[in-house]
Formats: structure tokens, C-alpha cells, sequence
């Protein structure tokens, strides 16, 4: 999503259980078990979205990003259909063929979509812009992990009603007949709270308690879903997000996730300046460390610039600030949550 989406309350949709701030405590396990679970992270760090998404033709941009074996392809819906539009009309994959080629190696992608019901993965391809069939499944790229932009800013969207709740089910069966295992609403705070208005809880203080009625339907979501993400550019993280509670929320709802076994993906980008993004995500993931709210995945956008041809903020990766470069950091030295365990690179 763009800015004047991302930054705005996505913690909307279904919630169910009213979890524990944190993961019960592991007694230590042997050395053996730690480094199992550890080679066991995978491909944990995404790179693509929006700005710059159709450079990523150019191989020299990822070299040593893929070699990690640590990366996979960030496949949000917008970027695919730039690239779609971008190609020539004889060949409408061209452009995402020329990608999947240099990611050949790193197996299926993850997307970022819209909440826009469930016959969205189900009706037959008909070339249309924001049809599934033809943008995902025709196309090759099969992702099978999902973030979504839930509905947002209203008093019904954050109800936990029972059309709320069809409408989250309805569409996480539909993402998994074509393979998505994982469905995250995309949530986040992000924007201040706002006395006496009902797209808000009546106090501050629930809305920055992942654990609030505020926020039921979203955890809900979560588990049902399997998993969850969170819309945080690492400045505005680091400024205090919308406010005082603002980087508390975000911790307490990671931990809650890592305690739940679910996929927890932290969606880092930048918000006020690009020029500080490589420095501002570094210290973002020392914060997340030092608190014990470390995700299971990054993965790394640039929403403020929706031109998928700037190449100069895409790569390559030994510019800083670029995505790429970003990603590569985060591949080689950001920890992971696995399997109980923090993991570093």
C-alpha cells in the first residue's frame, strides 16, 4: 500500500483469542536442537513491492542477496501490475518472467493484496488489472504467503461481527485453494488516536494494547490466518510512530505472535527521508533484539515511491538505502524467530 494507506489504522479485522504479551519462557535446549532450528529459517527476508520492482530484471542488483539463500521475491499487487502494464501487449509476462528467472532459485514469493473478497482467487482469468488468475497464477509466480490490507478507520471495520468474520474465512479458504498457507492482516497503529471518534477505542490506552477488545478481530485474524505483518518504516518506528505506545504495541504484538507459532513478517520501508533507511533499519532491528520482539520474517518495501522503473531506489545492493541493499543487510545480520529460538545469519 502507499503512503496515505500504509501509515493509516490497519489493525481491523478479526480477532479471536485474547493472547499473553509474550511467549512463555523456553528452558534451554542442546546445543544440537539450537543450531537445528536455526538452519531451519529459511528463505526469511523479501525484497521487491513497489518502487523499482521491475529493476529487479537486472541480476547484478541481488548477486550477493541470493547467494545468502536467505531471500525470496516481495510480490505486492500493485508492482505486479506495473510490471503486467509495463510489457509489451504480445507479451504481458515478459517483464515478471525476466525476474522469475534471476529468482529461480528462491522459491515461492510472498504477496501483498487487498481485501477485496473471496472470488478474487477464483474467477477465470480475464486479463483484467487486480484479477488473480491472470496476475499470479498465469503469470508464474504462485506465492504461498499473503499480507493483506485490511479495512480500515471505520467503527464497523474493527467490529468483531459476524459479517467481519466471514468475510476474513471466506477469504483465507480461497487464498489457500491456490496455495497461500499463510494470510497476515497488515497491522498497525499509525495513526494518532483520536478521542471520541468510533473508528477508535474510547481510551489511548487500549488502542496501543495488542491484548485490548480493540483489537480482537485482528488476532482472530492472526490465528486463523496463520499468520500476521506489520506496516512499521523502521524512522518512523524509531521517532515514536504515532505515539507514546506506539513502539510498545508493535513489541507486545510480535511477541504475541512468536508465543502463537505464527508467521510474524515485520514490512520495513522508509517514511520521512530515504537517506536514512539503511541506518534507520539497522538500529530499528537492534531495538526489536534488545526487547525480545524478533519477527520470523522482513521483508523490505519502498511505498513512498510507487515508480516500478526508479532503479535507483531499488539497487544496487551496495548503494545504501536502497532496497536491496537493505535486504542484504538483513539477510546477513538481522536475527530471526524460529521454532522458539532467536537465530542470527
Amino acid at each position: 500500500m502507499i503512503s496515505a494507506i500504509r501509515l493509516s489504522l490497519v489493525a481491523t479485522l478479526l480477532l479471536l483469542a485474547s493472547g499473553c504479551g509474550a511467549p512463555a519462557a523456553v528452558p534451554p535446549a542442546p546445543a544440537s536442537t539450537v543450531v537445528d532450528a536455526c538452519a531451519a529459517a529459511g528463505r526469511y527476508v523479501s525484497v521487491g513491492g513497489t518502487a523499482g520492482f521491475n529493476t529487479l530484471v537486472r541480476a547484478d542488483f541481488t548477486t550477493a542477496l541470493r547467494a545468502t539463500g536467505r531471500v525470496r521475491l516481495y510480490e505486492h499487487g500493485s508492482a505486479v501490475s506495473a510490471a503486467i502494464s509495463d510489457s509489451p501487449s504480445s507479451k504481458p509476462y515478459a517483464i515478471l518472467d525476466a525476474i522469475q528467472d534471476v529468482f529461480n532459485d528462491a522459491g515461492p514469493g510472498e504477496a501483498e493484496l487487498g481485501l477485496v473478497g473471496a472470488n478474487y482467487f477464483t474467477l477465470p482469468p480475464t486479463k483484467a488489472y487486480g484479477d488473480y488468475q491472470y496476475e499470479y497464477i498465469a503469470s508464474g509466480l504462485k506465492p504461498d504467503a499473503a499480507n493483506v490490507n485490511v479495512p480500515y478507520g471505520t467503527a464497523a471495520s474493527w467490529h468483531f461481527s459476524r459479517a467481519n468474520v466471514r468475510a476474513w474465512t471466506e477469504w483465507v479458504r480461497a487464498g489457500r485453494s491456490v496455495g497461500i498457507k499463510t494470510m497476515a492482516p497488515v497491522v498497525a497503529p499509525n495513526v494518532a488516536w483520536v478521542a471520541h471518534d468510533p473508528a477508535f477505542p474510547p481510551t489511548r490506552q487500549a488502542y496501543y494494547d495488542w491484548n485490548s477488545d480493540y483489537y480482537k478481530l485482528s488476532r482472530f485474524e492472526a490465528l486463523y490466518g496463520g499468520a500476521i505483518a506489520f506496516d512499521t518504516p523502521s524512522d518512523f518506528f524509531l521517532s515514536g510512530g504515532s505515539g507514546a505506545g506506539y513502539q510498545g504495541f508493535i513489541e507486545q504484538a510480535i511477541r504475541w505472535a512468536d508465543g502463537h507459532g505464527l508467521r510474524a513478517t515485520v514490512l520495513v520501508s522508509w517514511y520521512a527521508t530515504r537517506r536514512v533507511f539503511s541506518a534507520s533499519t539497522e538500529k530499528y532491528v537492534r531495538v526489536l533484539t534488545r526487547r525480545a520482539a524478533v519477527p520470523t520474517e522482513w521483508a523490505v518495501d519502498d511505498y513512498e515511491n510507487t515508480n516500478a522503473n526508479d532503479a535507483a531506489a531499488m539497487g544496487p545492493e551496495t548503494v545504501a538505502n536502497t532496497s536491496t541493499q537493505v535486504a542484504l543487510w538483513l539477510a546477513t545480520h538481522a536475527p530471526a524467530y524460529v521454532h522458539g529460538r532467536i537465530c542470527y545469519p
